[in-house]
């Protein structure tokens, strides 16, 4: 039999749970966080859609057949619609 190791928590001089890497933020930084992935994301979704409709539309003017970048479309038109709907919508307008 295997002798088991002798490495607890306690010899280390950390919290059993206690994490490793990092620091503890504050409360009031959530709302940050927050906002900047919601613009990550919001970035993140335009450039993929842009990338996508201008790979289908190369892809379309190459081989004459448009049906790529009409799925694409119909994919990415409804993200691109939501996004600018969130960033552009009536609502924003009146929260000045």
């Amino acid at each position: 039999m295997g002798v088991l190791p002798t490495w607890s928590a306690r010899s280390s001089g950390r919290k059993r749970y206690q994490p490793a890497v990092g620091d503890a933020f504050e409360i009031d930084q959530v709302p940050t966080i927050e906002a900047k992935t919601r613009g990550f994301l919001a970035r993140l979704i335009a450039l993929s859609a842009a990338a996508a409709i201008a790979v289908a539309a190369a892809n379309g003017l190459m081989s004459g057949h448009y049906a790529a970048l009409e799925v694409v479309w119909a994919i990415v038109g409804p993200l691109v619609g939501a996004l600018m709907a969130h960033y552009f919508g009536a609502y924003r307008r009146h929260e000045r």
